[in-house]
This record gives C-alpha cells, sequence and structure tokens, in this order.
C-alpha cells in the first residue's frame, strides 16, 4: 500500500510540476450574451464577446483575444445559430492578426426562423507572443446568425463561446 500511495505521490508532483505532462500555459474562455445577427447580405463582420468567463495570461477585448505567449495554441469557437426573423446560410470563421485563416470556415443554413443549432469551427496553430485572435461571420441575408437565449430556471446559451489554451 505504501508503494501504491508513494507512486501516486510522485505521479501527482511530476503531472503538476513547471516541466509536468499537464503544466498549463495560458487559457481562456469568452462568451456573448447578445444576438449577433447579420446586417448586410455577404458582408464579413467580427464576432463580439463582452464576457471573459475565465482566463489566464489570455486577454480578450471584445471578441479579439490576445496571446501572451509564443507557443501551439488550440481555438475553438462554438456559436448557436438562429434566426431573429430570416433565413439563409450563415458562415463562421477564424483571422489571425486581421488575416483569414484559411480551412477554417463552417456554414449552416437557416431554413426557418424557428431554427436554431450549434456550428463548431476549431484548429490548432502556432502563434508568437502578442498575436491576435478573432472569429468573423457572415451571411446571405440580413436577419440571420448568432441568438442567445435564458430558458427560466436555466444557465443561458450564449451566441458564443470561444475558448483557447496553449499545448505546448
Amino acid at each position: 500500500m505504501r508503494t501504491i500511495l508513494s507512486a501516486i505521490f510522485v505521479s501527482a508532483v511530476f503531472l503538476t510540476s513547471p516541466g509536468g505532462a499537464f503544466a498549463a500555459g495560458g487559457y481562456i474562455q469568452a462568451s456573448s450574451l447578445e444576438d449577433q445577427i447579420v446586417k448586410e447580405a455577404n458582408k464579413p463582420q467580427p464576432v463580439t464577446m463582452k464576457s471573459t468567463d475565465a482566463a489566464k495570461g489570455i486577454k480578450n477585448n471584445n471578441g479579439v483575444v490576445l496571446l501572451d505567449q509564443t507557443g501551439t495554441y488550440f481555438t475553438v469557437v462554438g456559436v448557436q445559430v438562429g434566426s431573429r426573423g430570416g433565413t439563409g446560410l450563415v458562415r463562421l470563421w477564424f483571422q489571425t492578426n486581421g488575416k483569414d485563416v484559411d480551412n477554417t470556415n463552417c456554414e449552416q443554413t437557416v431554413p426557418n426562423p424557428e431554427f436554431t443549432t450549434v456550428m463548431i469551427s476549431q484548429g490548432v496553430a502556432e502563434y508568437k507572443k502578442g498575436d491576435k485572435i478573432n472569429a468573423m461571420m457572415s451571411g446571405s441575408a440580413p436577419g440571420i446568425g448568432f441568438v442567445y437565449k435564458k430558458p427560466s430556471g436555466e444557465p443561458a446559451v450564449p451566441s458564443v463561446i470561444f475558448s483557447a489554451w496553449k499545448i505546448d
């Protein structure tokens, strides 16, 4: 029993040490409690996030995420696609330092005004200290986009949830 407890203790110390397997880099989770609806068809617009739900080192400036360390990061943005009266196709993608990131766009059709679904874009990339990451959206018609909901007696359904963490 003593050997097992010693092994558990040594493993825990190793994993939580600065060089251990689970050493934490920076991380962030940000969200939006506001609708983000297409104003003009096929015109890209930035995705905003006024809430920083959790963060270590990484900063959120209303949807523009500033990285504090050079390294490899996993990023994911999830949105609640829906309508405020329109129908059509909604798109979501990443930008780095104001430039569109290849192969990050995704799209979802909103077939009727009552429709909602979750759409996700994610990726792994090398970044430099000071790089800025943000999400962009567009749609084929006004009135569609990302919708916020607050069910009675339950947590909110944010229009956007963005997470990023340094993986090495």
